[in-house]
């Protein structure tokens, strides 16, 4: 066997050595092109976004205020109320989806509180396994049917059940081997926008609002908070007050952005900006973005590679336009990355295949670079204490910070630059979708009694007696109404 001399492996050698070189000068360039095109266009939305109509920064992830929110809903009803432009509800609808018997009674209660309480004028869609009305794999059909009729009487017309086929995760034994099913919502394209929640929560208040977000969203959804230290919470107001030379008072944003809703101009680049700390692996968007381009950027980035970033969206309420391309490729494309990985769910695929914070930024800004005007942003950040509170965060002190300023990098200041306090009663007062998460707790209908969960104050442990008889009293409020709620559903 002939072997191989030793100038062919110094050949070869100097052949990987001057691709390599090529290869990480090539790197270099881009990065400083990058570099620099971030500069020019972070200076110039700064400096001209008041003027700008229809061109929108591809360099941020923006988060939209309650207050925003409600702005645009009620300059919505005011164009019906003086202008007689109709709203077409019908193109709007709520989305539950039940795959357990156990969670149905939850969708009568969200559908019934919408309708007769809230007076929504949306659709009410319940999509529905086949199996649990199949005497054949359910052994409740009777009790089940008489609630879907509850469910129906409710209105008829608004009420819309459909039943539906599960998306299972074969050899995935644990309760969640059929949340896949939650992707068939991005399907429902009668609709021009959905609101999707799980029904495992208790709502407070109509969400009629959200149908209103600016028509170019696609998607909007509160971020998971509670991953999230008041360390991180430091850190970005670090950012946005030090280095991106931003105020932090969330009311200079809101005071502007109610002015421009008034005179029908675009609020988008005007909304506070996710802080990047919170989702970026560096402070460098160019780094982040070329890393977000190779295959081979574990190989050069060991810096961003060992820092994961803790926001992802959260999945249990979503604002979606649905759309058969994104469906499309859900079924086609991504379902079956995930399919036959373990711990691996549909929040899973909305955070790394469809709406990865960091991949965001990446697609737009190349997006941006190739064809500024048709650029449209697609996301969104909800605030999290009005759409996505966990009943856990009422008896978590480390959340409480977190939860009284909800758009993360930013706080409810005064004219002098001191915090408005902000309690505890009042950040749960506004919460309007509330989800039992309380592990290790089970959800509550799995008790014969609230008298089995319900929150009690150890006096002994107790670290600040007054604040957690406070939190008790709140977390058993929201659990008690829950309970009394679900008399609806006795038959």
């Amino acid at each position: 066997m002939r072997l191989i001399s030793k100038r062919r492996i110094r050949f070869i050698v100097f052949i990987l050595f001057g691709v390599l070189t090529v290869f990480v000068v090539s790197r270099l360039v881009v990065h400083f092109q990058y570099n620099q095109e971030i500069k020019f266009y972070k200076k110039y939305f700064q400096q001209r976004k008041d003027g700008l109509h229809e061109i929108y920064n591809p360099l941020e992830i923006k988060q939209i205020p309650k207050e925003t929110i409600d702005d645009l809903y009620t300059a919505r009803l005011d164009k019906e109320l003086k202008n007689g432009e109709v709203i077409e509800w019908s193109k709007f609808a709520y989305v539950n989806y039940v795959t357990n018997a156990d969670y149905l009674c939850n969708t009568l209660i969200i559908f019934n509180d919408l309708k007769q309480e809230f007076e929504t004028k949306a659709k009410l869609v319940l999509l529905i396994s086949k199996d649990l009305l199949d005497p054949n794999t359910s052994s409740n059909v009777a009790y089940i049917s008489s609630l879907l009729n509850k469910i129906q009487a409710i209105d008829e017309d608004q009420v819309v059940i459909k039943l539906i086929d599960n998306i299972v995760k074969p050899k995935d034994t644990t309760p969640w081997n059929e949340s896949l099913t939650k992707l068939l919502v991005f399907n429902q394209t009668e609709f021009d926008r959905v609101i999707y929640l799980d029904n495992d929560a208790i709502l407070r208040s109509s969400l009629d609002e959200l149908f209103f977000l600016p028509n170019y969203i696609k998607f909007a959804a509160p971020l998971t908070y509670w991953f999230l230290s008041n360390s991180d919470l430091e850190k970005s107001y670090h950012e946005m007050r030090h280095r991106e030379k931003q105020p932090i008072n969330l009311q200079s944003y809101t005071k502007v952005l109610t002015k421009r809703i008034g005179k029908g101009q675009m609020i988008y680049n005007h909304l506070p900006s996710l802080p990047h700390s919170l989702y970026l692996n560096s402070n460098n968007i160019a780094q982040d973005i070329i890393s977000s381009t190779s295959s081979l950027s574990p190989l050069f980035d060991f810096q961003s590679s060992k820092k994961v970033g803790k926001l992802k969206f959260a999945s249990n309420l979503m604002v979606i336009n649905p759309s058969k391309e994104a469906f499309d490729e859900i079924v086609n494309v991504m379902l079956p990355k995930i399919l036959n990985k373990k711990e691996k769910y549909d929040m899973d695929l909305i955070n790394e295949e469809m709406y990865n914070l960091k991949k965001i930024i990446y697609k737009q800004f190349i997006f941006f670079r190739k064809v500024r005007k048709l650029f449209k942003p697609e996301v969104l950040v909800l605030p999290f204490a009005r759409y996505g509170l966990l009943t856990g965060s009422l008896r978590n002190p480390r959340h409480y910070s977190i939860i009284y300023n909800d758009v993360l990098g930013y706080k409810t200041l005064d004219n002098d630059g001191n915090d408005i306090p902000v309690g505890l009663n009042d950040s749960v007062a506004y919460s309007k979708y509330i989800h039992f998460s309380d592990y290790p707790l089970a959800k509550p209908w799995n008790y014969p009694s609230m008298k089995e969960f319900e929150c009690i104050v150890k006096e002994e442990d107790a670290e600040d007696s007054k604040l957690e008889h406070q939190a008790c009293d709140l977390w058993n409020s929201v659990y008690a109404s829950y309970i009394q709620s679900r008399e609806i559903c006795l038959v």
